[in-house]
C-alpha cells in the first residue's frame, strides 16, 4: 500500500497520533436507503489536488445501496493515488474488518481493500508535500487487480508512513494468487487482527458473507523485532490499536483513476477468531502425545472445541477451562481437524478449522524444548568433570540438535551424555519396535566406537554398540536404528525406561593428537514400528 511516497518518512514523524483509547466497539455499515448509518464516516485521498475524488452511494434494486470510492484523474496529472474511509474514530486492538467488495471491469488495473488498527492524519501540504490524508500507521489487506481480473491476488501488508515494508510476501504465504479466472465480481473480505506482541494478521476472502471460503493468507506475525518478511527498517514495532477503514488506489497512469465499490463493511471487537494454532496448521508430524494450545481474541470469555479425525470432528464436552487441551494418545499417521469457537458476550464466534497430521513415530527427544547450552547441559550431563563437552547446535530456532564433543586420548577414555526422564517412559505403547536416533560426524574426527545404554527403573541396563567405528566420520545426517527386542533382551524393562545414554570410546586410548576436540550431532532420538 502507497509505495509512492518514501520521503513522508522524514517529514511526517512528528505529526503521529492515535485515536482515543482501546475500546470493545462494534460498527456496521450498510448504506442503504441511499443513506450512511454512520455519522461519523471520513473521507479523504492522497494527493487531493484535483479535487476529482468522490465518495458516494450508488442506488442499488430495492433500496439495497452500496459504496463507491472513485477517482477520475490519472495520478500523472495530480490524481490522488489512493482513497480512503474510516467509518469511526473508534479504536479497536483485537478486530474484524469485513467487506463485500468489488473491482470493475477488464480494463480495471486498481486495487482496494481493508484496513486495521490504523492511526493517520489529514493535511494542509505544508508538511506532506501535497494536502491530503496521510496513513501514519496501519495494517493493510489487499484485493488487487493489478495484472487484470485473471491474476487477482490477496495480500497482507505493514504500512508506516504510507510506505510497505514488506518483503518475501509471496514465499510465506501473506501474497497469493487466487484459484479460477472470473474475478471482475464481487466477493466478501475478512480481515481479523489478534494480540498486541506479538500481532496476528489474517486476510480471507469468500464466495459471500457466510459462504465457500475461496483463499486465506497465512497469518502474519507482526513483533517488536525484524520479522523475516520485514525490511531493514528503523520502525519494527506492532501497531497496537487504531481505527477501521477501507480503501481504494491506483499509482499508474493507466487506467486513470480508479472506481472500487464496497457494501457491508463493518468494524468489530467481539469478531476475530481464534490465532496462532499448536500444532500448527497443516504440521505434518505433530507428535501423537500432542497438547493443542491457541490464542484467543480479547473479548473471549469461554470457549467451544470441536476436535476429531479430519471428516469427523465433534465437540469435546465438557469445554477446555483453558486456551488449551490434551486429546489423549492419537493414531501413527492420522490427519485430524480442529476448531475453536470462541463464546463473549455478543454470542460464539466461529473459528478457523485447522488440520495437522500425527508423526509416526514417538518422540524421545527432539532437542527442541532448550533454549541454551545451560539448558541442554542440565539435562545431558556428560561423565567428564571440569569440562564442558555438551552443546546446543542449531542451524535455525526450529531445528535443533545436540553437539557432543569428546577428548578420549584421555582417561577414562569415553564420554558419555545422559538423559535421565522426569519419569519413567513407557516403550512398548503402539507396537513400537524400534529406537532411532540421527547423528552425523565430521569427516577429520577420530574413529570411535559408539555406543547406546538404556537402564529401567530398577537399574537394569542394555548397552548397544554401532556396527561401524567410521560412523564418526559421516559427513552427511544417517539415521542408527535398534531393534527394541535387542534392549529387553538384556534384561531391561521396557515399560520402565527411565535413562539413555549416547557415548563414544571404549575405554582405551583413542589416539586423537595432543589437545585434539572432535565431536559428533545427535538429533531427533524417536521410537517407530517395524517398517
Amino acid at each position: 500500500m502507497f509505495r509512492a511516497f518514501r520521503s513522508l518518512v522524514i517529514v511526517c514523524v512528528g505529526l503521529v497520533f492515535v485515536i482515543g483509547g482501546a475500546t470493545h466497539a462494534n460498527w456496521v455499515e450498510t448504506f442503504d436507503n441511499n443513506a450512511l448509518d454512520l455519522s461519523t464516516w471520513q473521507f479523504s485521498p492522497y494527493p487531493d489536488l484535483t479535487k476529482t475524488f468522490t465518495a458516494e452511494i450508488v442506488d442499488g434494486p430495492d433500496d439495497n445501496d452500496y459504496f463507491a470510492l472513485t477517482e477520475t484523474s490519472s495520478v500523472g496529472v495530480g490524481g490522488s493515488a489512493f482513497g480512503a474511509g474510516f467509518g469511526s474514530e473508534e479504536t479497536f486492538t483485537d478486530v474484524r474488518i469485513g467487506a463485500v467488495i468489488n473491482v470493475a471491469g477488464d480494463a480495471s488495473r486498481n486495487y482496494c481493500g481493508l484496513i486495521g488498527r490504523a492511526t493517520y492524519f489529514v493535511g494542509d501540504g505544508s508538511v506532506s508535500g501535497a494536502p491530503g490524508l496521510v496513513a501514519t500507521e496501519t495494517y493493510v489487506m489487499h484485493l488487487n487487480w493489478e495484472d487484470g481480473p485473471a491474476n487477482m491476488r490477496i495480500d497482507l501488508e505493514k504500512v508506516v508512513m504510507m510506505q510497505n515494508i514488506m518483503e518475501n510476501e509471496d514465499e510465506l504465504g501473506l501474497d497469493l494468487y487466487v484459484p479460477g479466472l472470473n474475478h471482475a465480481r464481487s466477493y466478501y473480505a475478512e480481515m481479523d487482527i489478534v494480540g498486541s506482541g506479538p500481532v496476528y494478521i489474517t486476510g480471507s476472502i469468500y464466495e459471500y458473507k457466510g459462504g465457500p471460503l475461496v483463499a486465506r493468507t497465512a497469518t502474519l506475525v507482526d513483533t517488536d523485532e525484524n520479522d523475516p518478511w520485514e525490511e531493514e527498517v528503523d520502525y519494527d514495532a506492532v501497531f497496537k490499536s487504531g481505527v477501521s477503514g477501507i480503501f481504494a488506489q491506483n499509482e499508474q497512469d493507466e487506467p486513470a483513476g480508479y472506481y472500487c465499490t464496497f457494501d457491508e463493511v463493518f468494524s468489530v471487537s467481539d469478531g476475530p477468531a481464534a490465532v496462532n494454532p499448536i500444532p500448527a496448521n497443516g504440521a505434518a508430524e505433530a507428535s501423537v502425545d500432542v497438547t493443542l494450545s491457541w490464542l484467543e481474541a480479547e473479548f473471549a470469555t469461554g470457549r467451544e472445541l470441536w476436535f476429531g479425525k479430519a471428516g469427523a470432528m465433534e465437540k469435546v464436552d465438557p469445554a477446555p477451562t483453558a486456551a488449551t487441551y490434551t486429546p489423549g494418545t492419537l493414531e501413527f499417521g492420522q490427519t485430524y481437524e480442529w476448531r475453536v469457537d470462541q463464546v463473549g458476550a455478543s454470542g460464539t464466534v466461529e473459528g478457523h478449522t485447522w488440520t495437522f497430521t500425527a508423526a509416526n513415530y514417538l518422540t524421545v527427544e527432539d532437542f527442541e524444548s532448550y533454549g541454551t547450552d545451560a539448558d541442554i547441559q542440565a539435562a545431558w550431563p556428560h561423565n567428564i568433570e571440569g569440562f564442558d563437552y555438551v552443546f546446543l547446535a542449531a542451524d535455525n530456532p526450529a531445528d535443533k540438535s545436540m553437539r557432543l564433543y569428546y577428548q578420549n586420548q584421555y582417561e577414562p577414555f569415553f564420554t558419555e551424555a545422559t538423559r535421565t526422564f522426569a519419569g519413567t517412559q513407557d516403550w512398548t505403547r503402539l507396537g513400537v519396535e524400534t529406537l532411532s536416533l540421527s547423528f552425523t560426524g565430521q569427516v577429520d574426527n577420530v574413529e570411535q566406537p559408539m555406543h547406546l545404554k538404556v537402564e529401567d527403573a530398577a537399574g537394569n541396563n542394555a548397552a548397544i554398540e554401532h556396527p561401524y567405528t567410521h560412523a564418526t566420520q559421516a559427513r552427511q545426517w544417517h539415521d542408527w536404528t535398534v531393534a527394541l527386542s535387542e534392549i529387553s533382551a538384556a534384561g531391561v524393562d521396557l515399560s520402565q525406561v527411565s535413562k539413555l545414554t549416547i557415548g563414544l570410546g571404549d575405554g582405551t586410548s583413542s589416539a586423537q593428537a595432543e589437545e585434539d576436540l572432535d565431536s559428533i550431532f545427535i538429533d531427533d532420538i524417536r521410537l517407530t514400528p517395524a517398517k
